[in-house]
Formats: structure tokens, sequence, C-alpha cells
């Protein structure tokens, strides 16, 4: 393997550091609030897109369903959502903000709007445009790679048997 892996110039690596640390900074601001970044997650969509099913929610803001479950518990002993029957499906529950919810909302939305602006700092609304859709488009590949379960193919390997790999001059063995 080529040492033209750089870790500061890696995509994945880019993306998390710069998830991370906006996450860190905002869920450091809000926490009076009694707001995790998954929480708020979970609020900001309920509040953009009204009533939303479990499942539905789960795909939304990118939240394990039995994770999701059992912070829309937490949620809901907060009284910032409840759960009713759907319109559409009267067996079906889904899941809505309490007006509690709603000021919460309110209330910590300058945060994540601060910390979206400090992020973009220095980007002409061109740009911002560009890495929001090239993001989304990261994200759409990834998913569809995830529903495909692709795999990169084992260099060596054969009948689903991992060829042993040798780290020589030219390799990083991280």
């Amino acid at each position: 393997m080529s040492r033209r892996l750089v870790l500061q110039d890696f995509l994945p690596y880019l993306l998390n550091r710069a998830g991370m640390k906006i996450g860190l900074v905002f869920s450091r601001d809000v926490e009076p609030y009694g707001v995790t970044l998954p929480m708020w997650r979970v609020l900001i969509e309920l509040w953009h897109k009204g009533d939303h099913r479990l499942g539905e929610l789960a795909e939304r803001t990118t939240i394990d369903l039995s994770t999701l479950s059992r912070l829309i518990v937490s949620m809901q002993r907060k009284r910032l959502v409840v759960r009713r029957r759907s319109g559409l499906d009267r067996r079906a529950l889904s899941l809505a903000l309490t007006e509690k919810g709603l000021e919460l909302v309110e209330k910590v939305a300058p945060y994540a709007l601060h910390y979206e602006q400090v992020a973009i700092q220095g980007l002409s609304e061109s740009e911002i445009a560009l890495l929001k859709r090239a993001l989304r488009t990261v994200f759409e590949n990834l998913d569809e790679a995830t529903r495909q379960k692709a795999a990169p193919a084992k260099t060596g390997a054969r009948r689903g048997r991992r060829a042993k790999t040798q780290v020589t001059s030219d390799q990083d063995p991280t």
C-alpha cells in the first residue's frame, strides 16, 4: 500500500473531525437545557416536518431504531414529545412535539444556527451550497452502499478467506 493515504487529507477523518468538533461545542452550550445532540436531532426534525412514525424518524435523524426508541421514552418523561395515533393508520403511533418541546426548540435553535455560521465562515454562498450538496451526495452514496452490503474486494482473498498481508517498507503498518 502506498503512503499516499494521509490522515489529515482523508475524507472520513475530515468529516468526523468537523462533525465531532461542532457536536462537542454545540452539546456543551445546550447541556444546561437538558438537551443531548440526538435529542436535538429529534426535536428539530419534529419541529420542521411535523409528526413522524418511529421508523421514519430513525431514518431522518440517522439514529438506530432501538436507540431512538429509548431516547423517545426519555423525551416523553421530560414531556418534550408525545406518542399519538396516526391519522393515516389508526394502529400506528406517531410522535409529535409538545408545547414544552416546541419552546425548547426555540431556545436551542439559535445555538445550532450560530455554530453553522461559525463552521461556514469564509465560504461564499455558492461554496456553501456546493458543500451541502456534496455532503448529501456522500451520505447517499454510503447509504446506498450499505443497503447493497457492498464491501471492497479483498486483495488476494479466495473462497471467503482473508489473505495474509505482509508489510513492506513502502507500506504503513497502521
